[in-house]
């Protein structure tokens, strides 16, 4: 919904809403790769994941792409909202889709490169006990001990830095200027006033973003190796609640946009009404009326139908 919304002609044309509905692409991708396949497994026993080596290595890509596409999507409109904020005579240049555009197929590209070592390190393993897994057993120095310093760099430690130094700096700016909204012209009054409440719905993102996905990577270099079974209990439900809480990252967007876009509302508004109105709407019809003497009867025909025989062959 969140990309349907983004995607509307009077939304589409604006750089910021172009990252949007991007990462609204990225964040259906963690729901339905991750999130869906876990609970499927959790329900029924049935793991995609290890029913093939295509399988282990395209899903576990395809998670950590999406994982990491998300994050720095969230810190590319931050910083875009940086520069309209702070300049904002120049934000048409230095925010244009275009730019926009580029700046995604960039970041995109790099994840790609970084992850794509999974297509030759993750296989099945056949375990003692008989179990199958999908693991990098062949390459576990390099996948253990390197690629999580590397990741919790890319996904966390870095784009919070970069998040919590821009919204720092929007904040400043919006508290800055605002006795200087006093002296200003009403079309520059609105102007302002949409740039605030973007920002203010950016932050949001930004802060829930970083409240939700930091414990999933701490978890990982801070929780000690259990010693007994109740240890072992513990470990299992801190990491059921990290990853419940990165799923609820990936899920919550559109809530916060409801919340806190007042244009976002408008467009859902008029999408919804456009939506009721087009399943309310009566098919055309022609009608024609007899010129003779007789009674004046109407015929009336749809002015597209199908004939019968035609549905007969697809009953």
């Amino acid at each position: 919904m969140s990309f349907l919304i983004m995607v509307q002609r009077e939304m589409r044309q604006t750089s910021t809403f172009f990252y949007l509905a991007t990462l609204a692409v990225a964040d259906t991708g963690v729901l339905y790769i991750s999130a869906f396949k876990t609970w499927i497994t959790v329900l029924t026993g049935y793991e995609l994941l290890h029913q093939s080596d295509a399988a282990c290595k395209i899903l576990i890509f395809l998670t950590h792409f999406f994982v990491h596409f998300s994050a720095w999507l969230i810190v590319a409109v931050t910083v875009e909202r940086f520069l309209a904020v702070w300049f904002p005579l120049r934000a048409t240049t230095m925010c244009s889709l275009a730019r926009a555009k580029f700046v995604t197929v960039i970041i995109a590209m790099i994840f790609i490169l970084i992850n794509s070592h999974i297509f030759w390190t993750a296989e099945l393993y056949s375990l003692p006990s008989g179990q199958v897994r999908c693991m990098s057993y062949a390459y576990e120095n390099l996948v253990c001990k390197v690629f999580p310093w590397i990741y919790l760099i890319l996904y966390s430690f870095l784009p919070v830095l970069v998040l919590f130094l821009f919204n720092t700096l929007i904040i400043v700016s919006l508290v800055k200027n605002k006795p200087l909204f006093q002296a200003m012209t009403k079309t520059d009054q609105q102007m302002r006033y949409d740039h605030q409440k973007l920002a203010i719905c950016l932050l949001v993102i930004s802060f829930t973003w970083i409240v939700t996905t930091m414990p999933r990577p701490l978890y990982r270099f801070f929780m000690e190796k259990p010693k007994n079974i109740e240890k072992q209990a513990e470990a299992v439900f801190v990491r059921t609640l990290c990853f419940m809480l990165m799923y609820i990252n990936h899920a919550v967007n559109f809530f916060i946009y409801g919340l806190t876009g007042q244009r976002f509302r408008m467009e859902l508004r008029r999408f919804l009404c456009r939506v009721h109105l087009r399943k309310q709407q009566p098919k055309p019809r022609l009608t024609f009326k007899s010129s003779g003497s007789g009674s004046g009867q109407e015929s009336s025909f749809p002015l597209v139908s199908t004939p019968q025989t035609e549905m007969a062959t697809f009953a």
